[in-house]
């Protein structure tokens, strides 16, 4: 009887070997396909996050108000090409005024001022990123109010900062007329020897200079840069737009002999037509930066709103308010100020003692008279200790950050505020505690990883780099 084999064990072992060797590369050729794939799955998600997730996630979130990565970093990158734009357009004045050492170290001064802020990438974009969370309050609070703005009116504000106006200029706001000064007391009158208080200063430089002891300064003011990066509309959209061509009366002088007058140039009407080339002249240099145009536009809104909104809130801030007329003597250390008190009680005349000692040059044209006041006009103890006293009365010494004070308060009463500015600042302090007040009680939510978002373009060319 003949036994069969079974096939199988015919395989011989090599055969076996090499069985298991095949399934053993399918493996791993397996393994390294899924390898691969995760690995350039992974790059593929680190780069699309990288140039467009990241961007979708909020850096920022006010309430149910979303500001999101994208609009953030272009948020940024505008504000610093305003900055850029304003740096090379006073390292220009330098070059025009070189000849002038004075100027030529003024404009070094603002220059390395506005590399500072540009330089500090990080500080530039939490400024940027509180900005526009304010932004998101104002909008919150001007849905509350009904406050909104159109279309028509961002483009009316556009056309405004191109310079371009069609209906014809803005007729400035007429100024409002102050009333008389109250009558002064015979015991008033006792106490100076001028019959009527000295005006208020008239602008923040002068009011800072009564405190300070310092004059304020002559330098031209349209190119001084606040320290932190305070983006005004106009700097943003202005600096790289032809302004408005001035069409001038030409009138031929009396030695020009008849008909040989020069011919002169005429000025170019600024049409729509070329208001249109400046805009979109500036829209392509802002593509090239990376910023939308629609980021300009919600940029003006976002303006709007602001005004209207603080209009509707400062538009009952009386300009009755309670006053007091002040002088002071400023001197550098406390004993000093003790020497001061101890003469006047002696019986010195206060202009006299005043004159002699006081560190504030003001104070040595006017016996430190400082006119009328409201509360905050003036540093907070200085302005506490003030109020406080009764008209004639001489306070105690009063430290400060410009040294040691010795007040007398020469009025008190509910009165007109003088001029314009120190309105607009007491509507600018309520307006301010308002919006404090409502943001507290806002939720807030600031990303962590905001700072990914944040460029460092556009910055200052480095052949225009001041040392």
């Amino acid at each position: 009887m003949t036994t069969k084999k079974n096939p199988r064990e015919e395989i011989s072992k090599p055969h076996v070997v090499n069985a298991k060797e095949d399934r053993s590369s399918k493996r791993l050729v397996t393994g390294f396909i899924i390898f691969a794939v995760l690995v350039v799955g992974l790059i593929g998600y680190a780069f699309l996050y990288d140039k467009v997730l990241k961007y979708n996630k909020p850096v920022a979130v006010v309430e149910d108000h979303k500001i999101n990565g994208k609009e953030f970093n272009q948020r940024v990158r505008l504000e610093r090409n305003s900055y850029v734009m304003q740096y090379n357009m006073i390292a220009a004045q330098m070059v025009l005024l070189g000849d002038n050492e004075d100027y030529v170290a003024y404009y070094q001064q603002q220059l390395s001022q506005l590399l500072s802020i540009l330089d500090d990438t990080e500080y530039f974009g939490e400024y940027v990123l509180d900005n526009m969370i304010d932004e998101q309050i104002v909008q919150i609070e001007a849905e509350k109010l009904g406050i909104t703005v159109t279309d028509e009116e961002v483009e009316t504000l556009m056309q405004e900062l191109f310079d371009y106006f069609p209906d014809g200029a803005v007729e400035p706001t007429p100024t409002y007329a102050v009333k008389p000064t109250s009558t002064l007391t015979s015991f008033q009158e006792t106490l100076v020897a001028v019959t009527a208080p000295t005006e208020a200063p008239t602008s923040e430089a002068e009011i800072l200079a009564t405190v300070e002891g310092e004059i304020p300064s002559e330098e031209p003011a349209e190119f001084v840069v606040e320290e932190t990066p305070e983006t005004a509309m106009e700097e943003t959209v202005t600096e790289e737009v032809a302004p408005t061509a001035t069409v001038a009366e030409l009138t031929p002088t009396s030695s020009e002999p008849a008909g040989t007058a020069t011919p002169y140039p005429t000025a170019t009407v600024y049409t729509e037509e070329l208001y249109q080339e400046n805009y979109q002249e500036y829209i392509t240099n802002l593509d090239g930066i990376g910023v939308e145009e629609e980021v300009l536009r919600n940029y003006i809104r976002n303006y709007l709103v602001s005004q209207k909104l603080y209009d509707a809130i400062t538009a009952d801030v009386s300009r009755i308010q309670d006053q007091v007329w002040a002088r002071h003597i400023l001197v550098e250390t406390q004993d000093e100020a003790i020497a001061v008190l101890n003469r006047l009680a002696g019986g010195e005349d206060w202009n006299a003692v005043c004159n002699e000692v006081t560190l504030d040059q003001s104070g040595q044209e006017n016996c430190g008279d400082l006119g009328w006041f409201s509360k905050g006009q003036m540093v907070e103890v200085f302005e506490t200790e003030a109020f406080s006293l009764d008209i004639g009365e001489i306070s105690n010494p009063v430290e400060s950050s410009f040294g040691w004070h010795v007040i007398q308060t020469l009025g008190h009463e509910e009165r007109d505020v003088e001029t314009d500015y120190d309105y607009q600042r007491l509507q600018s302090n309520y307006y301010d505690l308002w919006f404090q007040d409502v943001s507290a009680n806002l939720s807030i939510e600031k990303s962590e990883n905001w700072i990914d978002h944040v460029p460092s373009e556009p910055s200052v060319a480095y052949d225009m780099r001041v040392n």
